[in-house]
């Protein structure tokens, strides 16, 4: 069967999910090493910062220093080697937001009699896109008008990660936290992954950054309109809601891998700096030989 992604990925999400609470329990014993939020990390007095946060300190301020810029390398070369990793790997939001899929899906099951979902109902790949960097694109501009850093406001992870500081420190929530409930109560209910999907400014400015050799999930064989299996078993697993088989480059794939474990023929594998991974951990059944004959 080869490598699955999915036991390494929960394992990192839970890591990072746990961090954003043990670098605050860190600095009340006075070890600061590590400090900050999900908007920006500082690891031994290197600054690592979300690049959304310092692309609207560039336009608020007009300026581009260093510091600016040394703060959104690491993040910057991240995602040219490994494509939307902070997405579908250490996202906190998206960890819980995969809990919460899971509960949607045992009410569906249990209550509803096995009736299925799907994150389409937020539309088309193509206007998923369109929402998405229209909202980057107006926020950011909008912060620079403005002169404050308006998406903000609305970094699920960066609001995380500062309520799980406050937290720890202080033992209460500020009024952020009612921003997060109303994500979560909408994405239980009614709007299935529609933050990561129509808005998140830091996933959609993330998807920007990608070269030929970017880490990317891709189609072997020739690309279809028609899935290859009849269980159609890849866009099922899909948490962005896409047709891994015919759209797995589209600029929503978050790289999370559960195509890649569920692909019924193993048409499906990390490209680019995956095709490493690939060589040392083969994926070959009789089912994708048989597939070769159709």
């Amino acid at each position: 069967m080869g490598l699955k992604y999915a036991p390494p990925r929960l394992f990192i999400q839970i890591s990072f999910f746990l961090l954003m609470f043990i670098i605050p329990v860190l600095n009340i014993y006075e070890i600061y090493f590590l400090t900050g939020t999900y908007y920006a990390l500082s690891f031994g007095g290197l600054g690592v910062a979300d690049p959304v946060v310092i692309l609207q300190a560039m336009f608020a301020s007009g300026q581009l220093t260093i510091p600016l810029l040394s703060a959104a390398l690491f993040p910057v070369l991240v995602a040219l080697l490994l494509g939307r990793v902070w997405c579908g790997w250490l996202c906190p939001y998206l960890f819980i937001a995969d809990r919460i899929d899971s509960i949607r899906r045992f009410i569906l099951r249990k209550i509803f009699f096995d009736q299925k979902e799907s994150v389409k109902k937020t539309g088309s790949s193509f206007r998923a896109n369109f929402v998405r960097f229209s909202f980057l694109i107006v926020g950011t501009a909008m912060g620079g008008l403005l002169g404050i850093p308006l998406l903000n406001y609305f970094s699920a992870p960066g609001i995380l990660s500062t309520e799980a500081m406050i937290f720890v420190k202080e033992r209460s929530f500020s009024i952020e936290i009612m921003f997060l409930a109303i994500l979560f109560g909408l994405q239980l209910t009614i709007l299935p992954r529609f933050w990561c999907r129509l808005f998140c400014p830091t996933g959609s400015l993330l998807s920007t950054i990608r070269s030929p050799l970017t880490l990317r999930v891709e189609f072997v064989g020739k690309i279809s309109s028609a899935p290859c299996c009849k269980e159609n078993s890849c866009s099922e697993v899909c948490p962005m809601g896409l047709k891994p088989y015919m759209e797995s480059r589209d600029l929503l794939c978050v790289n999370c891998g559960r195509c890649v474990d569920a692909c019924n023929f193993n048409r499906l594998r990390f490209g680019g700096l995956g095709s490493v991974s690939q060589s040392l951990f083969p994926k070959t059944t009789l089912r994708e030989e048989n597939l070769e004959t159709r």
